[in-house]
């Protein structure tokens, strides 16, 4: 009898990514029960399920396990590895876990039955309609290696946001809160709550890892020097303010506002407050199409010696930490440090022209200098030199000596360096990116797709927040009369368009469920509470291989990038933990905003897609065959 005979899995701070391998098809097999074990001390649970059989319903949205509704993939996430979704309580760093998956089919004579878990009455009401379905076990299964619960990796402590709106649990916890789907403000506010639940839940454990530094520097002696582009959190900027005789601020102009037209209005507030509070603060104001993007902090220990970095795609916003996909990790690393350090220097030394208001608009001569941009033209710059570092190669931006403006037809020296690593790919490229150039090109994602194209058993799967970035947008032509637009363009939400042209390949939007693309119990869900989505700058290459490559920091992974913005880029090699931890957080994004993004392209089920809604489940690929993901990660 066939069976499960293989179960890998990864994890990061906050999900883990099962898969699992079969050695043959399953006769009757409705799909499989994940449950989650602690060797340590025998600890079982199974993992969640909402979605189930035909003839039952959940409207209430209330979890039952996979023993209840099995999953039809050969992979699954656990979103609730840590935390549970109805609780701040977390699981303790350190422990070991493991999963066992079984094959389970309908109740009959001979097979042990799978055992109901939860209680089946909530609140005096049953926790769904319709007939109980019961099911039995049809093989014994296979159990995974033990993996480490926690967020050291390597180096690294490593944080990833929760802060994907569009999924049906924000939508009955934002109904529980009073709020409507569509209501944006009345979302915001609730995010601003320092008590709220939801807040909770969506940013995680990147906080404290955000505020570690400054927590150092008070506790045990040593200073933090930041670089921000965005700051528009009250709890955040509390740390600052609370660590002030211990931290200097590089502080740029954040976006003009779209009503007022006024420069860093959302800055300012908070700007104000670090000067009135006495935080050295140096205010890096462009206020034109050149930005101070970093997000990164240097810990410089009581003898001055730079000892840790902070970097990542995380702003000190609330729209950054909880309704985003963002990451931000602390590495442990004196020459890395020193890097930075150095970085952060020659950016405070780069005196801009004084505005005469920081809410007035920036000109020409409002851009980085010719030393400054010369200087971050080589990897790991520290005073002219370069500096090897174990494991990493650093760029900051801008990096073009004669260049202060985006130009199509010179590369930038940084992403020479990225595409490279990407062209050399041997099994996968993973990326998550908000916009890094209109249609992919001189992209990332056009270097994933010629990638993909080139190498046809390439596995390749991306996320996109921008539909400009995707690689068959088309933009909408005007009417040369009334300039009015033609409405002709295409905004995708996937690509390939049809699955066969590329089997390995999948490139989606990230998009919600909306009234016209919602089936059985689904919810339109709420999107937008921000500018991004998905806000990570992340490509992760061949994450299970030999050699695997993490590209991170606060650089969009596009032209405008290298040329015009402040930035931070850090590429590193060989280390497996990390390279899983990231690997981990972009199948979440990615699992997750696939379904939905070819539910919006179909408008409704068909199997010719590989996302049937059948008599019982949400089947990813049809006829039973094995998607990319599940053959790669065994």
């Amino acid at each position: 009898m066939p069976d499960v005979v293989k179960v890998r899995a990864a994890t990061n701070n906050e999900v883990a990514f099962i898969s699992w391998d079969l050695d043959g098809m399953i006769p009757d097999c409705l799909g499989f029960e994940i449950v989650r074990l602690y060797p340590a001390t025998g600890e079982e649970r199974c993992l969640a399920s909402w979605v189930p059989f035909k003839g039952q319903r959940n409207p209430r949205w209330i979890p039952q396990d996979t023993g209840v509704w099995p999953v039809q993939k050969t992979f699954w996430r656990d979103l609730t590895v840590r935390r549970r979704r109805d609780s701040i309580d977390v699981r303790p760093d350190g422990e070991m876990i493991a999963y066992r998956v079984r094959p389970v089919g309908d109740m009959k004579p001979g097979l042990d039955p799978v055992p109901v878990r939860p209680d089946q009455v909530v609140d005096g009401k049953n926790a769904y309609t319709g007939p109980a379905r019961p099911l039995g076990y049809l093989g014994q299964g296979a159990v995974s290696p033990p993996i480490f619960l926690g967020q050291m990796f390597g180096k690294a402590r490593v944080a990833f946001t929760n802060g994907v709106l569009s999924t049906q649990w924000m939508s009955h916890a934002l109904q529980e809160a009073g709020i409507k789907v569509g209501d944006i403000p009345g979302i915001q506010k609730e995010l601003k709550r320092r008590d709220s639940k939801i807040r909770a839940y969506l940013h995680g454990d990147v906080p404290d890892v955000l505020t570690n530094l400054l927590t150092r520097a008070k506790t045990k002696g040593g200073t933090v020097r930041l670089a921000l582009y965005e700051l528009g959190d009250d709890e955040l900027c509390d740390a600052l303010v609370n660590a002030k005789d211990c931290i200097e601020v590089i502080l740029s102009n954040s976006a003009k506002d779209a009503d007022t037209k006024r420069w860093d209005a959302g800055n300012k507030p908070l700007r104000d407050r670090l000067h009135n509070e006495g935080v050295v603060v140096t205010d890096r104001m462009f206020n034109n199409n050149h930005i101070g993007h970093n997000k990164f902090a240097v810990y410089r220990d009581p003898q001055g010696v730079p000892q840790a970095v902070l970097t990542g795609s995380t702003n000190w916003t609330t729209t950054g930490i909880c309704s985003q996909s963002n990451n931000a990790f602390i590495r442990e690393d004196p020459d890395m440090a020193a890097v930075y350090n150095a970085y952060w220097e020659r950016m405070k030394a780069d005196v801009l022209p004084p505005l005469p208001s920081t809410d007035a608009p920036g000109h020409a001569v409002q851009t980085q200098s010719v030393p400054f941009r010369t200087e971050n033209h080589m990897p790991n710059p520290l005073n002219g030199a370069t500096v090897p570092i174990d494991g990493l190669t650093v760029w900051f931006s801008p990096n073009d000596p004669l260049r202060n403006k985006k130009t199509l037809t010179v590369r930038p020296v940084d992403l020479t360096d990225v595409f490279t690593r990407m062209q050399a790919a041997k099994q996968a490229i993973f990326f998550l990116v908000f916009n890094p150039a209109q249609k992919g090109e001189n992209s990332i994602v056009n270097e994933a797709k010629l990638a993909g194209l080139a190498n046809k058993a390439l596995i390749v799967q991306g996320v996109i927040s921008e539909a400009s970035a995707m690689p068959n947008y088309v933009p909408s032509t005007r009417d040369p009369v009334t300039k009015k637009s033609n409405n002709d363009g295409q905004s995708p939400f996937v690509f390939p368009d049809n699955v066969g042209d590329a089997p390995n390949m999948s490139i989606v939007r990230a998009a919600n469920l909306t009234k016209g693309t919602i089936a059985g119990d689904f919810e339109a869900e709420a999107l937008r509470a921000g500018f991004a989505i998905v806000h990570d700058k992340i490509v992760v290459i061949d994450p299970m291989g030999d050699h695997p490559t993490v590209i991170t920091g606060s650089h969009n992974l596009g032209y405008k990038a290298s040329y015009e913005n402040d930035e931070n880029m850090v590429i590193v090699e060989g280390d497996k933990t990390f390279a899983a931890a990231y690997a981990v957080h972009v199948l979440d994004v990615f699992d997750h905003y696939k379904f939905r993004a070819w539910r919006r392209k179909i408008g409704k089920p068909s199997k010719d897609y590989g996302i049937d809604i059948d008599d019982h489940w949400l089947v990813p690929y049809a006829n039973g065959k094995k998607g990319a993901l599940a053959r790669y990660f065994p």
